[in-house]
């Protein structure tokens, strides 16, 4: 019996998809950074690792353990923003590592099994800023497009032999660096969205889970906006 593998399992997102992958009564194997202690609901049985992937041996680590992966939902992300010339390159590249780089290993680590097992889900949490790109957010944006591209390049080369993968793209979630925005200006983050609302981390956990099942079969490659209609941006 494979297992689920959840990145980013500590944010308010990633604990919310977690408590929904759990009800599949698949062993865990659940990766955070910070806030650790939120995960203790789930382990045991899960098994938890802090892992901060902007330092590539700490992915390096992680990948160890990453045998037997049948599904793979990657949730971890470092969400700096800032106008383009000037952002340092520290943050830029704090970007790439842990939205590309750490990503693309990750992957890469599960597919040989999954290939052989001809079996396995993989699905990336994007962003709507990957298709519609807001002021301060060009290099975070641009992580995203690469992730839903890639996305779609392992479904090219992967899908005749049993893998399905995903990218679900949230837009305005009443969480993380959002919530503190939301509680200063939510009107305004209320108006980007045709429906006037915010999301919550369970309407996106409640899409990882649709695309997990079994009715979810026959679509693959597909970004899957959880977004209120958003509709700002260019």
């Amino acid at each position: 019996m494979g297992k689920i593998v959840i990145t980013g399992a500590s944010s308010e997102i990633g604990l919310a998809i977690t408590d929904q992958m759990s009800r599949l009564g698949l062993p865990m194997l659940l990766q955070g950074h910070r806030n650790m202690e939120r995960l203790s609901p789930w382990s045991p049985p899960a098994e938890t690792v802090s892992a901060d992937f902007s330092r590539p041996e700490e992915v390096s680590e992680f990948l160890s353990r990453l045998q037997d992966t049948d599904i793979l939902i990657n949730a971890a992300a470092c969400t700096g923003s800032g106008l383009i010339p000037l952002m340092s390159s520290t943050d830029v590249d704090q970007l790439i590592q842990v939205n590309i780089q750490a990503l693309t290993r990750i992957c890469q680590a599960v597919l040989p099994g999954m290939c052989i097992r001809r079996k396995g889900i993989i699905i990336n949490i994007s962003s709507v800023t990957a298709s519609r790109v807001s002021r301060g957010q060009a290099v975070y944006a641009g992580t995203k497009a690469y992730m839903e591209a890639f996305s779609r390049g392992i479904v090219a080369e992967y899908a005749a032999k049993g893998i399905r993968c995903y990218c679900v793209a949230p837009g305005s979630i009443e969480a993380g660096t959002l919530r503190p925005l939301a509680g200063m200006a939510g009107d305004q983050v209320k108006a980007t969205n045709a429906t006037g609302a915010m999301g919550t981390p369970e309407d996106v956990a409640q899409a990882v889970a649709f695309l997990c099942s079994p009715q979810a079969g026959y679509i693959n490659g597909a970004v899957l906006r959880v977004d209120g209609g958003f509709w700002t941006g260019v």
